[in-house]
């Protein structure tokens, strides 16, 4: 059984670097910088200001900031993200707001 996501719950405000390994949720604010081995999600109210790498991200609420991720990017209707997007596979649901360049001329090896 794979362990569940850790949580920034949406009463939490967080300003600085975030790293590791697991998989990492957000519902409050983040401020800084996100470096993960594992997914990211952007919970509805949750926000994102950061430089993110990560091996997918998935936002539906907001997210600011430079996303590079080695699987994908999802762009859920009703997120708004600001910023440049780079992966191998990017999708951008009706509904969500995007403003930035698209890069999917990545590696895949």
């Amino acid at each position: 059984m794979a362990p569940s996501p850790s949580t920034i719950s949406s009463e939490v405000s967080i300003s600085g670097r975030i790293s590791g390994d697991g998989e990492l949720s957000v519902q409050g604010t983040v401020e800084g910088d996100v470096a993960l081995q594992a997914p990211l999600t952007v919970e509805e109210q949750g926000r994102v200001i950061a430089d993110v790498d990560a091996d997918k991200v998935v936002v539906h609420g907001e997210l600011e900031g430079e996303v590079v991720a080695r699987e994908s990017i999802e762009l859920l209707a009703g997120s708004t993200v600001t910023g440049n997007l780079r992966a191998p596979r990017i999708i951008i649901q009706e509904g969500a707001r995007f403003q930035g360049n698209v890069d999917m001329d990545v590696d895949l090896e």
